[in-house]
């Protein structure tokens, strides 16, 4: 969902031009073969909430979004996957992950419920998406209107809002009645590579996003912020699952999530570790733990 988002704060932050020139030039131009119409589009917006007006059907819209939102998170999906798994498994592996024995099998798995996941995920994303574009939510365009104090600590607000909701998000997937139908999908990985970053039953995936999309809906975000910080999550998603971590201070790291997937009942937290230290799931990664049982 992060990588999702981070797609769709792209459209945001050109004030909802790319999804209108796909809908003028890519739908009516190329496929549609339309061309009378102009080959950009024919409207300067200047106000999200004026974007599309009377120019683009809400079904087009929305499916033009959904497309978008796919394809531009697979794209980074694979990049950087990509990258992170070049760096720890190939170029780096004596030293970083020494033990590893390359699964291929497995990260195929990975790779296509990736793939397959990030699919749905988008379209379940786009009904949001498409009210944001009409001017609802939160986001804003200049820093001037909040003042720059807020456009700093806003990114640390999210960061504390989002860590907070995922962590009880992920902990009710854990729940018996909800588990095996839905998150342990996901954990059917136990030595994850980086490509298992968003390998998640699409519902599952969806939850754990809702918290950055809630966000906009409460909390005023500058589009640009917004956008680093869903890139920085993005980023960090990928870093849980492959296997190294730096050995930051109370930063949930590759080595806690990866014994989340040894335990399945610990270390439920995205990026801190102080939630699941206040309610008593927190397990050190450096005492070491054996593999349990579902």
């Amino acid at each position: 969902m992060d990588l999702i988002g981070f797609v769709a704060r792209i459209n945001t932050a050109s004030v909802d031009k790319i999804v209108q020139t796909i809908s003028d030039v890519v739908v009516d131009q190329w496929i549609l073969g339309n061309s009378s119409l102009p080959s950009s589009p024919s409207k300067e917006i200047t106000d999200v909430s004026e974007s599309g007006s009377g120019e683009m059907s809400l079904v087009r819209r929305a499916l033009i979004t959904w497309a978008f939102l796919y394809l531009g998170s697979l794209l980074l999906y694979f990049l950087f996957a990509g990258i992170d798994y070049y760096i720890v498994f190939i170029k780096f592996q004596k030293k970083l992950v020494p033990d590893y024995v390359p699964d291929y099998s497995e990260m195929k798995r990975e790779i296509l419920l990736s793939c397959k996941s990030l699919f749905v995920m988008s379209g379940m994303t786009t009904p949001l998406e498409v009210l944001l574009q009409q001017g609802y939510g939160k986001i804003y365009h200049n820093a001037s209107d909040y003042g720059w104090i807020y456009f700093f600590l806003s990114p640390f607000i999210f960061l504390a809002v989002s860590d907070c909701l995922i962590y009880f998000i992920h902990r009710g997937l854990h729940h018996p009645s909800i588990y095996k139908y839905v998150h342990k999908l996901h954990h059917s990985f136990i030595h994850t590579t980086p490509f298992a970053a968003f390998a998640f039953h699409p519902f599952d995936g969806y939850m754990q996003g809702v918290p950055y999309q809630l966000f906009v809906l409460v909390f005023p975000f500058h589009c640009m912020m917004h956008l680093v910080s869903l890139a920085a999550v993005g980023i960090w998603t990928i870093n849980i699952h492959d296997r190294t971590t730096w050995g930051i201070p109370l930063v949930n790291g590759a080595a806690h999530h990866n014994i989340h997937h040894t335990t399945f009942k610990s270390n439920y937290g995205q990026y801190l570790i102080c939630w699941d230290w206040m309610f008593g799931t927190f397990k050190d990664p450096k005492l070491g733990f054996q593999l349990e049982s579902e």
